[in-house]
């Protein structure tokens, strides 16, 4: 065999490889990390969100201002595999300033609620907690 088309044969090798590096692997490579942060990220952000949604809004106090929970929610919610999840992590802050709002409201004002209904109200928002947090564990173990 000459060494010329030995030559040529492992450079058409070599640029077919990394043609094929160029096309396929780099791709693979890109969509990995992408996924790989993307799990990260969800594990920082569904962690702190998760710690405040079993505290009932103690632990950044974003049931005495709606807009901690808002600002805290925003990024789970762009981070969410789905419309719902996102809207629930919403919801829920909503719920929870909505019913600690009533909470403070003073003995004497006729809008204020009874107890039974804020304790009803409060085992409601117990309950959703809870089923949050199971919805966050869930997105963090889907495929993404």
């Amino acid at each position: 065999m000459d060494w010329v088309q030995i030559v040529s044969a492992v450079g058409v090798g070599a640029l077919l490889t990394k043609l094929l590096d160029i096309v396929w692997l780099q791709r693979s490579i890109r969509e990995s990390e992408k996924r790989k942060w993307l799990r990260e990220q969800r594990l920082r952000v569904y962690s702190t969100l998760a710690a405040e949604v079993l505290s009932m809004g103690k632990s950044m106090e974003s049931r005495e201002d709606v807009f901690v929970g808002y600002s805290l929610a925003a990024e789970a919610m762009l981070l969410a595999g789905d419309e719902k999840l996102a809207n629930d992590i919403e919801h829920f802050f909503t719920m929870l300033a909505n019913i600690f709002g009533e909470g403070r409201k003073a003995d004497n004002d006729p809008t204020r609620r009874s107890e039974e209904d804020l304790e009803g109200a409060y085992q409601v928002v117990v309950r959703e907690s809870r089923r949050l947090v199971k919805e966050l564990r869930a997105s963090l173990h889907e495929k993404i």
